[in-house]
């Protein structure tokens, strides 16, 4: 027996089954899609990847808070808030080893000097 309905239980029938799990799927991609790329398009190339770092460690840290806060299973057998906070953690370290530090700095050393 279920513990919550999913949004999609009592939605009419004009949608398959299959496609609601695809369509949920599709959502969720361009959700987690969007802020990337609004992140590409305004920073400087040589800080894309730190500043995603940065970004997707910070919010697993308060992923990990809110979790721990409100007691959540560690083994359930759906996905949790923890899983999402390993996601943000892989992303995150991810992001920093495949940045390069010398770029950071060459970037500083020109916009200080200019």
């Amino acid at each position: 027996m279920r513990r919550r309905k999913s949004i999609w239980d009592n939605a009419p029938g004009w949608m398959p089954s299959f496609l609601r799990a695809q369509a949920m799927l599709v959502a969720m991609a361009v959700t987690a899609a969007l802020p990337l790329l609004l992140l590409a398009s305004q920073l400087p190339r040589p800080l894309v990847l730190p500043v995603l770092s940065l970004i997707a460690l910070t919010g697993a840290a308060i992923v990990a808070l809110v979790a721990w806060r409100l007691n959540i299973d560690r083994n359930a057998r759906h996905v949790t808030t923890w899983d999402i906070v390993g996601a943000l953690t892989f992303i995150g370290f991810a992001a920093a080893m495949l940045s390069k530090p010398d770029q950071i700095l060459i970037y500083f050393v020109t916009t200080a000097t200019t």
